[in-house]
């Protein structure tokens, strides 16, 4: 499934999704470097290209990223093992939230106003691959104001993840 949305810097959502189908489809690029820690949510960046880099995200059980969007860059994820919930809705928009199971091997593009909530609500660890056009810097969160959404607060991409959107 693939949203629509104006390309970043030139990758269009088909080429998202297939730098994650390449990279979902050969776990000997992935699978011996994933981790899944009770205290923190793991992650590790696989590959920093020019226009785009990915992502290695382990989940334990319990543990999500509250709302946030991408700071600007469009993505693509994939559940490689277990499953996630994502809760999602639109920065742009009213602040209706979606929620929908993602089991392994499903995959989906998204734009630059894409804003979700990811979470492991399951009793197994699980495992994602994220990519993002432009390189992902930052994450703005956000709350949930009536119909609207407030940002809350900004954190980088790269930081320690156990931060203020952080679930427990």
């Amino acid at each position: 499934m693939t949203a629509t949305f104006a390309p970043a810097r030139g990758l269009s959502p088909a080429e998202l999704l297939g730098v994650l189908r390449t990279l979902s489809r050969d776990a000997s690029t992935w699978r011996a470097l994933a981790r899944h820690t009770a205290d923190e949510r793991w992650f590790l960046r696989l590959a920093a290209e020019a226009e785009y880099d990915t992502w290695l995200i382990g989940w334990y059980p319990g543990q999500g990223v509250d709302l946030h969007d991408h700071g600007g860059s469009a993505g693509a994820l994939c559940v490689v093992e277990g499953e996630l919930r994502e809760t999602s809705t639109r920065r742009d928009g009213d602040a209706r939230l979606r929620s929908r199971v993602l089991t392994a091997g499903e995959m989906h593009a998204f734009g630059r106003g894409h804003v979700h909530r990811v979470e492991n609500d399951r009793l197994e660890p699980a495992t994602s691959i994220h990519v993002y056009a432009p390189p992902l810097v930052t994450m703005d969160f956000y709350a949930r104001d009536g119909d609207a959404l407030t940002r809350t607060h900004r954190e980088l991409a790269d930081a320690p993840r156990n931060g203020a959107g952080e679930l427990r």
